[in-house]
């Protein structure tokens, strides 16, 4: 009886991250937009990185040196990531060198979408990433990230407390030319 209301209690809840990974120079977590999936429709979840102050991380494009962080996911079965959205990056020169990043805080979006019908319930969402991390010199660094996200019948409301940070990430994107 106690096993069930755990899971009961567990699957109310918003979808909740484990710990902040912390590096030396970087602090990250996965954010949830939504606190739940719904069956086939995307939900938005975020690679936040928070860097120490006067170090950055790179953009997709690192330009003439750097890489670009890398996510790899561990999804439930039948579950899918897209690419990530990047918001557009800060130029960083560093003497005759451009570079491309993010200083301070960043938010990369990735869609994750669930299948036609998932089990319902709780999912753990997994994601080992990798960013280099530079000041005067660069540091490759890494996280394994996790996730809990509670799949429901019906859309949830965006989770008010990272909503800013969303909402940023998607004003920070590039968007294409008309011409």
């Amino acid at each position: 009886m106690t096993r069930w209301l755990a899971l009961l209690t567990l699957a109310a809840l918003p979808a909740f991250a484990l710990p902040v990974v912390k590096t030396e120079h970087v602090e990250a977590q996965l954010l949830a937009e939504r606190p739940s999936a719904v069956a086939g429709k995307p939900v938005t979840v975020g690679l936040r990185l928070q860097m120490a102050p006067h170090w950055h991380t790179y953009w997709k494009n690192p330009g003439d040196s750097g890489l670009p962080t890398k996510i790899r996911w561990t999804l439930p079965e039948g579950w899918s990531a897209s690419a990530i959205s990047w918001p557009h990056p800060k130029p960083l020169p560093v003497g005759p060198l451009l570079n491309f990043g993010y200083e301070d805080d960043v938010l990369l979006l990735v869609d994750l979408t669930p299948p036609a019908t998932p089990k319902p319930g709780t999912v753990a969402i997994k994601a080992n990433a990798d960013w280099l991390v530079c000041r005067e010199i660069c540091i490759p660094e890494k996280g394994e990230l996790d996730l809990v996200l509670a799949v429901a019948a019906t859309q949830q409301p965006v989770d008010t407390k990272v909503q800013a940070h969303f909402e940023n990430a998607r004003r920070l994107l590039p968007v294409e030319a008309k011409g």
